[in-house]
């Protein structure tokens, strides 16, 4: 019998030829003469369709963790599938695609982002417009290095990346986003596991401390597409549980379960014109493509999201 080019008999398993001789057994589209199997060669020599794009960005989705092990605060590795990844978006976002109300509705799963996950939410894309579009550099910010007033966030975003993900404390699950054109509600998730993994190094082989988490919602309102991009206003966040992991200790009971309003606090910060006039804490994302399973969009800082419907 045969299955996927693998031979079974009572004897083993025998393997395709390709493998046998050494050769890379992928796909056509993807192989790629004198380079390692995993490689990924956005060509439009080689790609064409839009199902063989999409594939080869989940491809390379997979391959980098939904893009998290290209950030180069990490470490500057894999950073090929940077360039290849937005080589075939771009591709796919050439072709033909109807960007209206009925394709975008509904739930969908990121797979993908070029920046830090997290700031795919209305929150920090929120935070993202403020900063970005508040006039000049406050001195906290001229003490880090910033000198454009008009990239202050990405400063932001790396403090807040740092302070939440080091030393393995946090890491990131899933992270959802639910457009409703009816109610005008964009409601996004993401979920967040403490303390995956404590143990002493070398010595232990045990866990230290149980794991927690919980799952951030976040609801923008006001949400309409204009042509191709889609406008919003953060409305409130709350912390709910995580299936399958439990809730975090001392605080749930305080801090759980309930709506935080973010539009009247965020009019008094001085960032936002506040405490007298303050600015709603408006966003915005561009829909550059859209199909029956894919969504691609970008922010106003040009980073790049990939959405499925889940399955």
């Amino acid at each position: 019998q045969y299955v996927s080019g693998f031979a079974w008999s009572p004897s083993g398993v025998h393997f395709p030829a390709q493998l046998r001789a050494g050769q890379h057994f992928l796909p056509h589209g993807l192989r790629s003469q004198g380079r390692s199997p995993l490689h990924v060669e956005a060509s439009s020599a080689t790609i064409g369709t839009a199902a063989e794009l999409k594939t080869k960005i989940l491809q390379i989705a997979a391959l980098s963790d939904r893009g998290q092990r290209l950030n180069t605060l990490v470490a500057p590795v894999y950073q090929e599938l940077r360039t290849e990844m937005k080589h075939a978006a771009d591709l796919l976002c050439a072709m033909p695609s109807t960007i209206d109300e009925a394709t975008l509705k509904g739930e969908w799963e990121l797979v993908y982002s070029d920046v830090e996950l997290f700031r795919s939410s209305p929150f920090f894309l929120a935070i993202e417009q403020a900063l970005d579009t508040s006039p000049g550099i406050p001195l906290l910010g001229k003490w880090l290095g910033i000198t454009d007033p008009t990239k202050k966030s990405a400063m932001f975003f790396k403090l807040h990346q740092l302070q939440v993900l080091s030393w393995g404390a946090s890491t990131v699950g899933r992270i959802s986003q639910t457009l409703d054109f009816e109610t005008k509600e964009l409601t996004s998730t993401f979920d967040t596991l403490l303390f995956g993994l404590t143990v002493i190094p070398i010595l232990g082989w045990f866990k230290l401390l149980p794991t927690f988490g919980g799952r951030v919602v976040t609801l923008a309102d006001r949400m309409e597409l204009k042509g191709n991009v889609i406008e919003m206003e953060l409305a409130k966040t709350q912390v709910v549980d995580t299936p399958g992991v439990s809730r975090i200790p001392f605080v749930s009971g305080l801090l759980m379960d309930r709506w935080y309003p973010v539009k009247p606090v965020w009019k008094l910060l001085p960032w936002n014109g506040g405490p007298f006039d303050g600015r709603s804490p408006a966003c915005k994302v561009t829909v550059v493509y859209v199909d029956d399973s894919m969504r691609v969009t970008k922010d106003r800082s040009g980073a790049l999201y990939v959405y499925m419907r889940p399955l």
